[in-house]
């Protein structure tokens, strides 16, 4: 019979939700509810409370009543009868049943608001199966409309849904509304396009004065604006409908490839390497990455992720398929490659090591020129783990780069050097006003990263769910980075400062600022030429056999020549009319030891630095 008790109480209380009294009964204890609610008609809500009232008969001093979760036992509320009343009379508020409730929620006149099932005890007595849901009226219920619309990649650019094109699902689509409420001055909404594109927001049609529907801005980086399809929409009333975001992508297909570290080797320190090949196109593309490994490096496969399909020789080979900008939510979907390197011993601090990444390039590539990357890492004992790096570096601590400079690359590096994994990480930038904001183009990261745009001209770059180790437990992979390119203003003249800083955010922790890099703008006319060269790669160094030089310019057409010099000033190799800039130098019976050079071209001397020749 008890069974059929509790099966019966809880039907009546879904019952009679609206009734204003319930009273549940069990022994000597009673519970009365009592819900009230109030509707406000400038926030379009309504608040709902409830209060219990419990009568305990035949109480003495010393009775507890406690209201608990019907399911999980916790303690809601407690009382104890210290002045021995009888019968005793409790009021406890349910914590669980405050609410507000919007008037998009309203139905019928009323909203529904409540909790979770309780239950009350007192002693041997407990009343089981208290519901908490209840009713408030709202005579006058904000008005509310639908926003609608789809989102797809419009590959023919025609701005209609049609032929090729592909809807793109799960896509957030914001409202944000300005209000002329006493009690409100803005109100959000969002909505997801489904499966096959639609999507569809419920937005408050009273008070407001105008809105805006957008998507999201890491979208932005893909799909520009275009006259069929703006990034976002205004508009004064509703409903509104076909507010479509036929994308148009900024090329069809875009391979690119590049490697990011740490941004320093350390000696006897193993390292991770992290290449990568994306596809910033929307078109499919698939092929091998390749990376040439420095000779001085020892390949772990067992500790890398992602270990290569192939190995030739020095060569790291792996295949990548079906590689797009619109798949995964992020800015592009990328393969990346976590390799495991270990200096050898003859790796020593101020030396470098080199390595060349690379992969095919599909026909219709829009760039050949960023599917191949070559690049040096120096030997250091210790160094700041979060970075900022500019390219080109340019000269003296101004970093003089030639007014007809168009881009600049920054990569930011970052290490979690707390005491334990750091799950989500953020890196906020705000670019320089010489610099053309939506020019920004992400050239490799070392996790999936989400762009968005906080501001004009401020990027913010999320890893979300990145649960990168702290450096204790394992400071290998305890490093991250983010490489971007962005061009300058062609109307910025000479003497122009252009600075850059970032701030990184581990999880909830105070911003982590890195360290200022600066270029100024010159004119060559009025500077000494022996700022021609912004850069000498020498691999491998220390070399017994030949080694590469590779110069770094900002100016083309020159002529260049070489000399190395031994520790007692004399010259012992001369090569004369280098116009590439990329030479080998070949040891050809010079002695083991540390030798000097000096690269000279028609303009004066260039560059000098350190060579070390050993067996």
């Amino acid at each position: 019979m008890k069974k059929i008790y509790i099966v019966l109480t809880i039907i009546i209380a879904f019952t009679f939700s609206k009734t204003n009294a319930q009273v549940f009964t069990q022994g000597d204890v009673s519970v009365m509810l009592q819900p009230s609610g109030t509707h406000d008609s400038t926030t379009c809500s309504s608040t709902g409370q409830m209060f219990y009232q419990i009568t305990k008969s035949n109480s003495f001093v010393g009775d507890i009543v406690e209201v608990k979760d019907m399911f999980g036992g916790a303690v809601i509320y407690s009382a104890t009868n210290t002045a021995g009343q009888n019968p005793w009379y409790v009021t406890a508020p349910v914590i669980n049943a405050f609410i507000t409730i919007t008037d998009e929620m309203v139905s019928g006149g009323y909203a529904t608001a409540g909790g979770p099932v309780n239950k009350v005890i007192s002693g041997i007595d407990t009343v089981y199966n208290i519901n908490n849901f209840y009713q408030i009226a709202v005579p006058n219920p904000c008005l509310y409309a639908n926003i609608d619309g789809n989102v797809y990649v419009d590959y023919n650019n025609d701005c209609l849904f049609n032929g090729s094109d592909v809807a793109l699902s799960s896509i957030m689509v914001g409202a944000s509304e300005a209000l002329n409420s006493p009690s409100m001055s803005t109100i959000s909404f969002n909505g997801y396009s489904d499966g096959i594109g639609n999507y569809s927001i419920h937005a408050l049609q009273s008070w407001m004065t105008n809105a805006t529907v957008s998507i999201p801005s890491y979208l932005q980086f893909i799909f520009p604006s275009t006259s069929c399809s703006p990034v976002s929409y205004s508009f004064t009333s509703l409903p509104q409908s076909h507010l479509d975001f036929s994308l148009q992508c900024t090329s069809l297909l875009d391979v690119q490839c590049g490697a990011g570290s740490q941004g320093v080797i350390r000696p006897n320190h193993p390292f991770i390497l992290s290449p990568y090949v994306s596809n910033t196109g929307c078109n499919l593309a698939s092929g091998t990455l390749k990376l040439v490994l420095d000779p001085n490096v020892i390949y772990n496969a067992g500790l890398s992720t992602n270990p290569a399909n192939n190995i030739n020789g020095d060569t790291l080979i792996w295949n990548y398929t079906n590689l797009t900008s619109i798949s995964n939510g992020a800015y592009w979907n990328s393969f990346f490659a976590g390799v495991y390197l270990t200096p050898t011993v003859a790796v020593t601090s101020g030396s470098t090591l080199c390595f060349r990444v690379f992969t095919n390039v599909p026909a219709g590539d829009v760039d050949p020129t960023n599917n191949d990357y070559t690049f040096c890492l120096p030997v250091v004992n210790s160094y700041d783990p979060n970075l900022k790096e500019v390219s080109p570096k340019g000269t003296t601590a101004a970093g003089f780069i030639p007014v007809y400079t168009n881009e600049l690359t920054y990569t930011i590096h970052f290490q979690n050097t707390g005491t334990a994994t750091a799950y989500n990480i953020s890196v906020i930038d705000t670019l320089n006003s010489d610099i053309i904001s939506n020019s920004l183009k992400i050239l490799g990261t070392s996790h999936t990263a989400s762009p968005e745009w906080l501001a004009p001209g401020v990027v913010k770059f999320n890893f979300y769910n990145i649960y990168l180790p702290d450096s204790t437990s394992n400071e290998t992979a305890s490093h991250g980075f983010i490489r971007f390119s962005v061009k300058l203003n062609t109307s910025s003249p000479a003497g122009t400062v252009i600075q850059n800083k970032a701030s990184i955010y581990f999880d909830s922790n105070p911003a982590i600022v890195t360290n200022r890099v600066t270029n100024t703008l010159f004119n060559s006319s009025g500077i000494n030429e022996l700022l021609a060269i912004t850069r000498i790669d020498v691999a491998p160094n220390p070399f017994n056999d030949y080694t590469l030089f590779t110069i770094h310019s900002l100016k083309t057409n020159l002529v260049y020549s070489f000399e190395l010099i031994d520790v007692v000033g004399k010259s012992v190799k001369s090569i004369k009319e280098i116009t590439e800039k990329q030479f080998a130098v070949y040891r050809n019976g010079l002695s083991n030891g540390i030798y000097f050079y000096r690269i000279y071209s028609n303009e004066g001397i260039t560059a000098t630095g350190k060579l070390v020749i050993e067996d």
